[in-house]
C-alpha cells in the first residue's frame, strides 16, 4: 500500500512538472523577444541552413544593406566634333612714313606737311595699308624737329578711316544698322600755330583678316 502510494506521488510530481514545463515553454516563448538577446551572440553558425528567408524577416529589415559592386557599364559613344574656329590674322605689319619726305610703295600715305602758321586751318596726314588688307590700330608720332618747333602742334584727331584714290572716303558696310565700316588707313588731324613746317608721321597696324 505505502509502496503503491509511493509510486502514484511520483507518477503525479512528474505529471505535474510536465505540466508546468509545458506552461513555461509557452509563456517564454511570448516573453523573449530580440531586446533579449545580446548583439551577435547569434550568427549564421547557430543557425540551420535556409532556416531563416524572407518570410521570416520583418519588412525594412535589410534596408540599408548594400549588396556587391555590379560590373561597369559599357563606355558611351563619343560626342559630336565641335566646328573649326576662324582663321587668325596673318602678315601683321605696320606703316609709318614721314609726309613729305618719304612714300609707301606698298600702300599709301599723304605727302603735305603741316605748314606753320595757320592757327584756322586744320591739317590732316593719312597712312593706308597695302590692298587686301585691313587697319587694326594706329597712332601718330613727330619726325625730328625740336621742342621749339613743335610745341605749336595741336593734334584734335587720331582715328581709322577708309582711304580710295588717295582721298578719304566713307563707305559703311552694306545693311549695317550701325553704319560700320572696314577701315583700311589711319588719320590724324590739327593745328600748327609754330613757325616751322611740321612732318606729322601717322602709323598704322594691318593684317589680312579673315571673314
Amino acid at each position: 500500500m505505502n509502496r503503491n502510494l509511493k509510486t502514484g506521488s511520483v507518477v503525479l510530481v512528474a505529471a505535474a512538472a510536465i505540466a508546468i514545463g509545458g506552461t513555461s515553454s509557452a509563456i517564454a516563448a511570448r516573453l523573449i523577444t530580440g531586446d533579449d538577446i545580446a548583439r551577435n551572440t547569434i550568427t549564421q553558425r547557430n543557425m540551420a541552413d535556409d532556416s531563416v528567408g524572407k518570410p521570416q524577416l520583418k519588412d525594412g529589415v535589410l534596408a540599408g544593406i548594400t549588396g556587391p559592386e555590379g560590373p561597369a557599364g559599357t563606355d558611351g559613344t563619343d560626342g559630336k566634333d565641335g566646328k573649326d574656329g576662324k582663321d587668325g590674322v596673318a602678315n601683321l605689319e605696320s606703316d609709318g612714313p614721314y609726309p613729305g619726305a618719304t612714300h609707301l610703295q606698298d600702300g599709301d600715305n599723304s605727302t603735305e606737311k603741316f605748314v606753320a602758321g595757320q592757327p584756322d586751318v586744320l591739317q590732316t596726314a593719312w597712312v593706308a595699308c597695302p590692298t587686301g588688307k585691313t587697319a587694326l590700330g594706329g597712332g601718330f608720332s613727330r619726325a625730328d624737329e625740336g621742342p621749339a618747333a613743335f610745341k605749336g602742334l595741336q593734334i584734335v584727331t587720331s582715328q581709322p578711316t577708309q582711304i580710295k584714290d588717295g582721298a578719304v572716303v566713307y563707305e559703311p558696310i552694306a545693311g549695317d544698322v550701325d553704319g560700320s565700316f572696314v577701315p583700311n588707313a589711319w588719320l590724324v588731324e590739327g593745328f600748327n600755330t609754330g613757325t616751322t613746317d611740321l612732318i606729322v608721321r601717322p602709323h598704322v597696324i594691318c593684317a589680312t583678316v579673315a571673314n
